[in-house]
């Protein structure tokens, strides 16, 4: 064989070669999951529907062929009420509040697989010596020692129950129980009672006082400052005004606006209140640790929104959901403690609530909104557990937005897909978002 035929061949078998490598990295590309679009959901079994609650990983990108598919779903343990809010801890484990008496809160296994996949694989309760109805968690330091934070609405039981789990965020120990039940403490000393909202700056806790779990006993209308140095209840501060339902106010989520999330700010508390349609600003002086006059920065009423529901956030806005008509508003974080919008609503669907942030495929900038308060039936299903205003504020959806435009890209309707309601999402291995509480 003359040498210029040789090197034509093997001229031509590193081409063929290379094309193989080359095909073969672009199939493994297009095969590849993109987890920054997949969300981590709580979905509640509808019992006209026969569906049993569980953990789930879900696709959320429009953009993909799997969108709305579930890809990993892991049910819960046999008790009546379900799960209900995820929180990822600053080491990345990922817990869950809970609805049901016999597991208030819970450590949710979220781990990967020989092949690399997400999976879930376990639930384990966790012992909190008799607290029930876990709602909020927070992971905060006090005096050089980290702490692990989760609000009780049921607290240890009673009609005027509640309180704050302290946990220790290695062993998921309880630490300390801290109650302060109104029918105890005396007339004008600080309560606390349906805890909900959470959230801290230095030594100093907000806790809301929301609503009894049983949706009937009793209403709140206030927060209470905790001092962390000694785990004690130090003030109540009502935060109520016009009744537009009837109910007291029901203070839902809280958030401390603080230098770490915006430099320079002067500190100062957001409350959102769930029956008052409005959202509320309380002064804080830093240097004596006091707490000024509350005032209403948002009339839900005067705006046509209701029932404000979460703060979220990202590096340059605030977003707050409202479940009636089921919207989120957009306010420039630089601004914050005051609200002055930056964008668009965000139009999604009756029940807006949790939300996560995340990129398309093409690398478009989203936002998906689980629409859904408390996921109960209605009387039109003959579904024992229709509460009429409840029942009224709940799509069982997420809808997916353009983040700059508002615009809807998608809908997954969970009820009508699976069979079930969602009562939670979260970004998968702790994406999605950076601001809450």
């Amino acid at each position: 064989m003359k040498n210029n035929e040789w090197h034509s061949r093997i001229g031509f078998f590193i081409v063929v070669l290379m094309m193989s490598v080359t095909w073969s990295a672009l199939t493994n590309a297009a095969n590849s999951v993109r987890e920054e679009s997949q969300a981590v959901v709580v979905l509640r079994g509808l019992p006209t529907l026969d569906s049993k609650h569980s953990i789930a990983i879900v696709e959320m990108d429009p953009e993909s062929d799997n969108f709305g598919n579930i890809i990993v779903e892991f049910e819960q343990p046999d008790i009546k009420e379900p799960l209900h809010h995820l929180y990822y801890s600053p080491s990345g484990r990922l817990y869950a509040a809970g609805l049901d008496p016999e597991c208030s809160f819970a450590e949710i296994g979220l781990a990967r697989d020989a092949s690399g996949k997400p999976v879930v694989t376990k639930i384990d309760c966790i012992d909190t010596k008799g607290q029930m109805v876990g709602e909020d968690i927070m992971w905060h330091s006090v005096n050089g020692k980290d702490y692990m934070f989760v609000t009780f609405m049921g607290g240890t039981g009673g009609p005027d129950g509640g309180s704050i789990g302290v946990f220790d965020p290695q062993t998921n120990a309880v630490i300390k129980i801290i109650e302060a039940r109104k029918s105890e403490v005396g007339e004008g000393k600080p309560f606390i009672m349906y805890p909900h909202g959470i959230s801290a700056y230095g030594d100093r806790m907000i806790v809301s006082s929301t609503i009894h779990p049983d949706l009937a006993t009793g209403v709140g209308n206030s927060i209470t400052v905790i001092d962390l140095n000694k785990f004690e209840a130090i003030e109540t501060i009502v935060v109520e005004a016009a009744k537009p339902v009837g109910f007291p106010s029901s203070p839902v989520e809280v958030i401390f606006i603080r230098p770490s999330m915006v430099p320079g700010v002067k500190p100062a508390v957001l409350v959102n209140t769930m029956f008052g349609f409005e959202t509320w600003r309380i002064p804080y002086n830093e240097a004596d640790k006091t707490f000024g006059t509350p005032v209403v920065l948002y009339d839900g009423v005067k705006s046509g929104t209701g029932v404000p529901l979460e703060f979220y956030g990202n590096d340059s806005e605030l977003f707050i959901s409202h479940a009636l008509p089921g919207v989120v508003k957009r306010y420039d974080l630089a601004k914050l403690p005051d609200l002055v919008p930056s964008g668009p609503d965000i139009k999604a669907e009756a029940g807006a609530h949790h939300m996560i942030f995340f990129t398309s495929k093409s690398g478009r900038k989203l936002v998906a909104v689980q629409n859904n308060l408390l996921n109960l039936g209605n009387a039109a299903d003959n579904d024992p557990t229709d509460i009429d205003f409840i029942a009224g504020v709940n799509a069982h959806s997420v809808t997916v937005h353009d983040l700059e435009t508002g615009e809807k890209l998608g809908t997954v309707n969970f009820r009508e897909k699976y069979n079930k309601g969602i009562d939670n999402i979260e970004g998968l291995f702790s994406s999605g978002f950076v601001h809450h509480h």
